[in-house]
């Protein structure tokens, strides 16, 4: 009952956020998109009209859950897209009660599960065209099957977990790597012929799943391309790209120069030659300076959870709601949204080190190497805080068990004074 009401509450809070963008426009065909969400919107309209992703830029998994959502609702309207993906994001609900059941009690998975129902910027996934809000509920689903999976040492077990994991790097290709942390999560107990054939049918399914995309791909770029292009995102993480920001150049000033093909010379980062163009070039830009790239890497790796100073507000200036108001007239209780909501990573980092202290960290090593393998991936590349905003109901997990740790050590020690007493 409690979860349900959680879940009421929660759609109620993503109705309202896309009520407040949708609710002006006298037009829903008229909703004014911007950035990746008009890409987004345009594959699912192609795809539609019999045309199937002609760019390398994205993975389907994304543009075809809008096709659908537009098959559905009779009609080519993002207004009502946001309003389908208010009940998409709502998912990430009980999803993370049960993930977090298999790690600790009812009542704190039930306070996980409220921590993710009022996270701000899970709300906020609902009212933009944006991967996170179907991303985030896809990525859970990988987990608690990746959990189920390791109980006993099935093969199909770990195929389906395979192939949630596929589903999830179809919609965003950053997971594509992530099966190279199954060998740490295996049980030591098991023998290493049962490790071996866990381990083929997760990675053989992932394979299977994702070769259809990979065949399109040769079929109509005639090139090997597994997932997509990257849009020159290790140029973004790249010295040459951060000494552009030292200089005060914001985002869309280098994209409109140094990315634009009209005035780099022909080299589009959308295309498969323009993205190697510039993969190349930031290859040669960390050889000549590897010692800016590490600093620049472990910046990126603060930028992924607290803010992008080139394109997000950087984390400090969530103390001078004065400066934030001249973007954009917040209310006071959204900027509080938006504050509590960003200290979620640091409040997690604490109840990490307290639980490894304690040595209670060994069943959240899954959750833990998960972050682990996300921040290193956009250490690597490009960080932003939307990338890691799927990943707040694993820090939700995080602080509930810590919460539960440190309030049975309060007992302990209140049982202990009682008896000395």
């Amino acid at each position: 009952m409690v979860l349900s009401v959680l879940m009421l509450g929660a759609l109620a809070l993503r109705l309202q956020v896309v009520w407040q963008r949708t609710s002006n426009v006298p037009d829903k065909m008229a909703l004014r998109l911007a950035g990746d969400e008009i890409g987004y919107e345009e594959f699912a309209y192609a795809l539609l009209q019999g045309t199937f992703f002609p760019s390398p830029v994205r993975v389907p998994a994304y543009p075809m859950f809008i096709a659908a959502a537009y098959y559905a609702l009779g009609e080519r309207s993002p207004a009502k897209l946001l309003y389908v993906q208010a009940f998409v994001g709502v998912v990430a609900v009980p999803l993370t009660y049960l993930l977090a059941r298999r790690l600790t009690g009812i009542i704190p998975a039930l306070v996980a599960a409220g921590i993710v129902a009022l996270d701000d910027a899970l709300i906020w996934h609902a009212r933009g065209i944006y991967t996170e809000v179907l991303y985030t509920p896809l990525l859970l689903v990988a987990l608690l099957a990746l959990l189920w999976a390791l109980q006993t040492p099935r093969p199909w077990g770990f195929a389906w977990a395979g192939a949630s994991l596929a589903v999830v790097t179809l919609c965003r290709p950053t997971t594509a790597l992530l099966p190279l942390l199954l060998p740490l999560l295996l049980p030591w107990g098991w023998t290493l012929k049962q490790k071996a054939g866990v381990y083929l049918a997760y990675v053989l399914t992932v394979v299977a799943v994702i070769a259809p995309w990979t065949y399109h791909n040769w079929r109509t770029y005639h090139r090997f391309l597994p997932l997509t292009v990257s849009g020159g995102a290790l140029w973004y993480g790249s010295p040459e790209f951060y000494h552009l920001t030292q200089r005060q150049r914001d985002f869309l000033d280098i994209w409109a120069n140094e990315l634009n093909p009209q005035r780099n010379g022909g080299h589009d980062p959308h295309t498969i030659d323009g993205d190697r163009y510039f993969t190349r070039r930031a290859i040669y830009s960390i050889r000549a300076e590897p010692g800016v790239y590490v600093r620049y890497s472990l910046k990126k790796a603060v930028y992924l959870w607290l803010g992008n100073p080139v394109v997000e507000w950087p984390y400090s200036a969530l103390y001078n709601w004065a400066e934030m108001r001249q973007w954009y007239p917040y209310s006071s209780q959204k900027l509080l949204n938006m504050f509590v909501a960003r200290q979620l990573p640091i409040i997690a980092l604490a109840a990490l080190a307290f639980l490894a202290v304690r040595r209670r960290i060994q069943p959240l090593l899954p959750l833990v190497s998960v972050c682990a393998y996300f921040t290193l991936a956009y250490m690597i590349t490009w960080a932003e805080m939307r990338y890691s905003e799927p990943l707040h109901p694993l820090l939700a997990i995080i602080l509930v068990t810590a919460g539960r740790e440190g309030c049975d050590v309060f007992k302990h020690r209140s049982g202990n004074v009682s008896l000395q007493t």
